[in-house]
């Protein structure tokens, strides 16, 4: 049986050193920027005991405008970066991805950010870039 910890409508688990997020549909109705930093903040540093792994963002069963919020709150937020080795948001929709793509191109993240529509993809990015860090490390 996996580790879950849950905050409210979001769940986070470590399973081959990814950490795992899942949110509920309806979270962004009720959170603002500084809530949704927080519990990742919270959840990340829980499960990750001081080391730094990938973060797997499953957008697959938010709407679309909710997925691009959440992107634009995580890939810019600099509580999350300083905690995470990476950020790879999967996403049910080629065009979705497109957008986060390209909302990706005219950011500046610090932590590589990947975005994803295929699950295998997105784990094996994860474990590509786990991989690399500990390799240098």
């Amino acid at each position: 049986m996996r580790n879950v910890v849950r905050f409210d409508e979001i769940e986070f688990w470590v399973d081959q050193n990814i950490i795992y997020c899942d949110f509920n549909a309806d979270l962004l109705e009720s959170y603002q920027k500084v809530d949704v930093e927080e519990i990742f903040y919270n959840g990340i540093s829980i499960l990750s005991n001081g080391k730094y792994l990938p973060i797997l963002i499953n957008l697959e069963d938010i709407s679309s405008a909710n997925a691009i919020k959440i992107f634009k709150f995580l890939s810019n937020s600099t509580i999350v970066k300083e905690i995470v080795l990476s950020k790879i948001f999967l996403v049910r929709s080629v065009g979705v991805k497109v957008v986060l793509s390209l909302y990706n191109l005219v950011g500046d993240p610090v932590v590589p950010i990947k975005v994803c529509n295929d699950f295998n993809l997105a784990v094996k990015y994860c474990h590509k870039d786990y991989s690399a860090f500990n390799t240098i490390s």
